[in-house]
């Protein structure tokens, strides 16, 4: 495998871009991507003119950035493809958009009209040479490897590709990894690196839950079999990001910092371990 270790610094906004390039080195990642959103120092609305500075600040500084976390849409990227060119114009490569929502009894009506939007961004995406990447998000419209490949089958993989999410995914089941990677196939664009705990309250064991609850946890805390998820990755030579997501500690991001170089360092030791039984 030939990965890159990516952060998606969620509860990282307060940092400087200078600040974000040391954590990155402090952590052991190769890189991170540019969070597009309200609050962050770059925005939608403001790409334009906020994407180059925040840049340029953190290659300044020793950091990379070869990708972003976004909220755009198909539709509107369709509709008024700026961003995409902002984007190649400062060596983004690609992009998470939004993810697509259940907003009614018509799943089936919902999911092809989503497709139709995603068959009309592909060639929009590779005429500026940035990929889209789906992510699997728990509670959405395509929230399982199955459903994605439905979503973007077809469509040219440079365009387009697909991140699987295990600990996300964890909220509404359990996936197959090695079913799901060669499944997804040249669409595997990326990994999720999150996880969850079970736990149970007892007061709340009558409820429908019967009180059990899902909690974000470090990776040698949490359910998933990270061996087995490398182990599907090496067997599909997977050369996507793995994009970490430490949501653990959100009102503490300085105390989340020992146990993000913890997970990286897991991780990393996996991976190596999954590569050399390929």
């Amino acid at each position: 495998m030939d990965p890159t270790w990516c952060l998606f610094p969620k509860f990282y906004r307060h940092l400087s871009p200078e600040e974000l390039a040391g954590l990155l080195a402090q952590v052991g990642l190769d890189e991170t991507a540019v969070v597009v959103r309200d609050g962050y120092s770059v925005t939608h609305e403001a790409l334009a003119s906020e994407l180059p500075g925040f840049l340029r600040a953190l290659r300044g500084a020793g950091g990379r950035a070869c990708s972003a976390v976004t909220n755009f849409m198909p539709a509107g990227l369709v509709a008024d493809p700026t961003p995409l060119a902002v984007m190649a114009d400062n060596g983004i490569t690609e992009f998470r958009m939004g993810c697509f929502w259940y907003d009614g009894p018509d799943v089936r009506g919902v999911l092809a009209r989503c497709r139709e939007e995603m068959r009309r961004l592909a060639p929009v995406c590779r005429r500026h040479g940035v990929r889209c990447v789906y992510q699997l998000h728990h509670n959405s419209l395509v929230a399982n490897s199955a459903g994605a490949y439905a979503l973007v089958r077809n469509l040219p993989a440079e365009a387009i590709g697909v991140m699987i999410d295990p600990g996300n995914q964890s909220h509404d089941g359990w996936e197959n990894w090695h079913r799901s990677a060669r499944l997804l196939g040249e669409y595997l664009a990326g990994v999720g690196v999150k996880d969850t705990a079970v736990a149970r309250d007892p007061s709340a064991a009558g409820d429908p839950s019967k009180g059990w609850q899902r909690t974000w946890c470090p990776l040698d805390e949490g359910v998933t079999d990270w061996h087995d998820v490398a182990g599907a990755l090496a067997g599909v030579d997977f050369a996507g990001t793995f994009l970490f997501m430490p949501f653990y500690d959100p009102d503490d991001p300085d105390g989340m910092i020992g146990k993000l170089k913890r997970e990286v360092r897991y991780l990393r030791n996996i991976v190596a371990e999954a590569d050399r039984q390929a």
